[in-house]
Formats: C-alpha cells, sequence, structure tokens
C-alpha cells in the first residue's frame, strides 16, 4: 500500500506507528489512522525533500565592487603592496571591495571609497560586471563603477599606495590582463557591459564581452 512505501524509509519508531496505525485500523478508527498515516507521511516528504536538496551543491561566489575615481584626464589608482596572501599583490587596481551583510552594489562602493581613501563619492555609473574566474582563487563577481564627484581629503590606504595616473598610462602599470580590457571599454565609454575573464594563475587564458568570446589581441 502507499502508506507501507511511505513509511519503509523510517526507523522502528516508525514501525511502531505502523503498529499504532493497524490497531487504529481493526478497531474502525478511521479518523486515528488516517491522523498517523498524514503525520507520517509528511515526515516522509520532508525528509525526502532534504535528502534531494543536499543532493544539489549550492554555488556562492563572493560579490565586490572595483572603483575608478576619475580627476580629468586621471583615475585614482592603488599599488597594493601591504596586505599578505593577497590575490592582488604588487598589482596596480582601482579601490573597491568586498560586499558586506545586506549591502547593495552602491552601498559597497561608497563604504569602500570612503574607507580605503577617506573620500565622499557624490557622482558615480555603474558600468558593468566583471566575472572573475581563477584555478588559485575563488569565483567573483566584480561590480564596476566610475566615479567623478567627490568630497573629502585623500589619505593614506592601509592596503597600498593610492596615486592619480594619467589614463594614457595605465597600461605601462603592472596590471592584471583582464583590467586592461575593461580599462578600454571604460575609456571607449562602452555601455553597460558583462566581461568575464579566466585565469590560469596570473595568466589570462579566456574573455567573453557580453556572451561573445574575445580573440587574443582584440581586448
Amino acid at each position: 500500500s502507499i502508506y507501507k512505501k511511505a513509511l519503509s524509509p523510517f526507523d522502528t519508531e516508525t514501525g511502531k506507528a505502523g503498529c499504532r496505525y493497524s490497531i487504529a485500523k481493526r478497531r474502525g478508527n478511521c479518523k486515528q489512522a488516517l491522523a498517523i498515516f498524514a503525520g507520517f507521511f509528511y515526515t516522509y516528504l520532508q525528509k525526502s525533500f532534504r535528502r534531494h536538496a543536499m543532493s544539489k551543491k549550492v554555488f556562492r561566489a563572493i560579490n565586490s565592487t572595483l572603483i575608478y575615481v576619475e580627476r580629468g584626464d586621471e583615475y585614482l589608482m592603488l599599488h597594493r603592496t601591504k596586505k599578505e596572501n593577497d590575490l592582488n599583490r604588487d598589482k596596480w587596481i582601482g579601490i573597491g571591495g568586498k560586499f558586506e551583510e545586506n549591502e547593495s552594489p552602491e552601498d559597497c562602493m561608497l563604504r569602500e571609497a570612503r574607507e580605503e581613501t577617506g573620500l565622499t563619492l557624490t557622482s558615480w555609473r555603474y558600468r558593468g560586471i566583471v566575472t572573475f574566474l581563477s584555478d588559485r582563487w575563488e569565483t567573483e563577481y566584480m561590480h564596476l563603477f566610475t566615479a567623478d564627484g567627490y568630497s573629502g581629503t585623500l589619505r593614506q590606504c592601509d592596503e597600498g599606495d593610492l596615486a592619480w595616473i594619467k589614463k594614457s598610462e595605465l597600461l605601462k602599470l603592472k596590471l592584471w590582463e583582464g583590467d586592461k580590457i575593461f580599462l578600454r571599454l571604460l575609456d571607449s565609454d562602452e555601455p553597460f557591459f558583462s566581461l568575464k575573464l579566466k585565469y590560469e594563475g596570473d595568466t589570462l587564458v579566456l574573455a567573453v564581452l557580453n556572451g561573445k568570446r574575445l580573440e587574443a589581441g582584440n581586448g
């Protein structure tokens, strides 16, 4: 019967319930029998759902912001030299960092800019999302911003050295290869974009812009 099938995965406690069900049924107490059946069938469904849910791997990735603050023909760049075990060690990048609980991309952007530079951003654009894949580091979704308005006084950063660098000089710095792609996209005022970058070590092995693979040299 369907009742026996429902109870089959359970332990001896369920067997006791089966006995209670049989006794209630023989005594003609249909309501009690039905209640016992319904209770344990519901338990069976719950356990089956849990087993199914646990069998599927849940994927979670880091979300972060990356911000390029503009001053005329310059970007504010951060030379990452101070943190140990830093995936950006010795490279030049924009400012930014990982989301905190309940933050939106804009919340994270404003907080990270204030914490790393002392500046309060007043005007910005959300430019795109960069999917960072690596054989060494966790997958990361980087929400890319530029900002051309701010208030406050620039201060030292505890993660590296801040410097205003001319946009025309950026590609001469030690950068991630994929950063060169999206810096060119920012420079050409590309509409909101999705850029997927896959690395093996520090070597860029795949770049996909808006779902279309970029050939070597097209970045």
